[in-house]
């Protein structure tokens, strides 16, 4: 009767012992039984995905808005047509966003006519300079590429022989560029159109209008 006793008592402690040492270990915090991640590693996870997915947002946002248009009056009959919008940088750079198109100076100027470190500054012109751009492109048949402002604070200059980048522009194209004087529209000389750039002479700053043409031509508005 002993003899069971004492194995009864030592079967008991055995088992209290087992349940003990099951309740002190900690617990897996990386992955279940199962092998599915733990409540705390699945949120990471999703805090994650959620940042991956905020930042695609935020790039077809940018995206989205480089190819922006507005809306201006139309023509004779009164109707309304859409019209790509020139937009200044906003990052610190120094270029000019036309319906996707961007246009900007890095310098490499040839000021009368000797080689300079002058850099041209550049901005978008007003909505109704825009309008008027758009107005001479579609007199000459053909269609404005982009538009844009120059100066050079503290740099002036008699001739200028300026390369200014315009995407999208490929080599022997027909581009004009026209700058606004004094209420009309003027042709400029273009010495040369390559891929991505146009090289322009200029003889004062002002509003630039570079527009694709399918033959050159020359019109003052």
């Amino acid at each position: 009767m002993k003899r069971i006793l004492a194995l009864a008592l030592t079967s008991v402690m055995i088992i209290s012992s087992s349940v003990t040492v099951f309740a002190t270990e900690p617990a897996d915090t990386t992955t279940t039984e199962e092998g599915s991640l733990s409540p705390t590693a699945e949120i990471e996870r999703l805090q994650e995905e959620i940042k991956r997915r905020d930042k695609q947002i935020d790039e077809l946002i940018q995206a989205v808005k480089a190819k922006q248009t507005v809306v201006i009056n139309g023509g004779g009959g009164g109707g309304r047509s859409s019209a790509p919008r020139a937009s200044s940088s906003s990052d610190g750079g120094n270029y000019v966003n036309f319906g996707g198109t961007v246009t900007y100076q890095g310098g490499k100027i040839e000021i009368n006519g000797g080689r300079s470190n002058i850099t041209f500054t550049i901005k978008a012109p007003a909505g109704g300079t825009v309008t008027s751009a758009n107005t001479l492109a579609g007199k000459v048949g053909g269609s404005l590429v982009s538009c844009i402002e120059t100066s050079s604070p503290g740099a002036g200059f008699s001739t200028a022989k300026v390369n200014f980048f315009v995407s999208g522009v490929q080599a022997g194209e027909n581009i004009a560029v026209y700058q606004a004087q004094n209420g009309t529209w003027v042709q400029l000389p273009v010495v040369e159109v390559r891929k991505d750039h146009v090289v322009v002479n200029m003889t004062r700053h002002g509003t630039l209008a570079f527009v694709r043409v399918p033959a050159m031509a020359t019109v003052v508005q």
